[in-house]
Formats: C-alpha cells, sequence, structure tokens
C-alpha cells in the first residue's frame, strides 16, 4: 500500500516558524553589529596609541639631531613639515618620516597635528605629567593634537598610555582632553 498525502498536508513553514526563524536571526545580526562597532573603536584608539608611540621615537630622534623640537602639520607647507620635508637646520638628518601628516591619519576624521610647544597655540596650559596636581611640562615639548575625538576613545587612550595616576584622567598625565571641543592631546616628548 502507498501513502498518499491527504489534502489537508501540505509542505513549507507556518508563519509563526518564520517569525521566530527571522527575530532570532535579527538578534544575532544586531549582535555582531555590535562587536564590530566596538572593535572598530578600539582599532581607532589602538592607531592613535601607534601614533603617539611613533612620533615619541621620532621627535627625540630630531631632538638629538638638531637640538629643538619639531612640528608636523597636516596640509602645511614645508617650514611646517620638518620631520617629513627636507629642511636646511643645521643637524638635519631626515627625512624622519616617510611621507607628511595628513588629515586620513586621524582615525576619528578630525584635525591631527604635531605640536612644537606644549601649550599647543595656548590651547591648554600644559601637562600634570606625574599626578601630582600641578602643571610639570609647560613650554617646549612635542604635543600630538587630535580633533573630534569622542569621550570614550579618549578614556581609553588615557588608560593606555597614563596607567594608574591618581587625579582626573583628563587633566593629569600625557593625556588631556577638553570634552566640549572633543580636543585630544597627548604630550609624546618632551
Amino acid at each position: 500500500m502507498k501513502f498518499r498525502p491527504t489534502p489537508t498536508a501540505r509542505g513549507g513553514f507556518s508563519l509563526m516558524e518564520i517569525i521566530v526563524a527571522i527575530s532570532i536571526l535579527s538578534i544575532l545580526a544586531a549582535t555582531l553589529a555590535m562587536r564590530a562597532g566596538g572593535m572598530i573603536e578600539k582599532g581607532k584608539t589602538a592607531k592613535v596609541v601607534d601614533l603617539a608611540s611613533t612620533f615619541k621615537t621620532v621627535c627625540a630622534t630630531y631632538h638629538a639631531d638638531v637640538g629643538g623640537y619639531a612640528r608636523e602639520y597636516a596640509n602645511s607647507g614645508k617650514n611646517n613639515r620638518r620631520l617629513s620635508a627636507k629642511q636646511n637646520s643645521t643637524g638635519w638628518s631626515g627625512p624622519y618620516l616617510e611621507s607628511a601628516l595628513t588629515p586620513g591619519q586621524n582615525p576619528f576624521g578630525g584635525t591631527i597635528d604635531l605640536y612644537d610647544n606644549v601649550r599647543t597655540g595656548n590651547k591648554i596650559p600644559g601637562f600634570d605629567v606625574d599626578g601630582d596636581g600641578s602643571l610639570d611640562v609647560r613650554g617646549d615639548g612635542n604635543v600630538l593634537y587630535l580633533s573630534e575625538v569622542p569621550r570614550e576613545a579618549a578614556e581609553a587612550i588615557d588608560a593606555s598610555i597614563d596607567r594608574d595616576l591618581n587625579g582626573a584622567w583628563n587633566k593629569r598625565g600625557r593625556v588631556r582632553y577638553k570634552a566640549n571641543r572633543k580636543e585630544l592631546f597627548i604630550l609624546v616628548y618632551y
């Protein structure tokens, strides 16, 4: 005897089963998207920390060769690109960077510059490097400046650079942050 489906039997899934499957897939997609977003932000903060480390080394070499502090402004002329453009300074043996600093190197999409003075055009008074509440570095030095940096990213960068210092995270150590303008300042060499 052969099995014959009755006229009421049908193949496929019920509407409820499809809705449940779509809901589960939506939850999984949202979870993956959030994790991917977090990984992207971690990548951006890691890039800034790596840039600061690179500039620390490059600025120390420049200072040893020339006896001064370099500046490297994104999209600027030769005089303001002392690490990447040929200079006539005594002792200069660069270029110290493979290419000029560009806005694209700021992973947050804002401005990026390397200042040759800690006050960065009077934007900040200096740095409390040891976290004791007093400004230890006020004059010459190299500061990496980035704009459009979100607070969470600035805190993560500070945690990588200024581990275990006392005081407000955005006012002590080698990292300063102005939340109202989303400006990050990193003392890379002094």
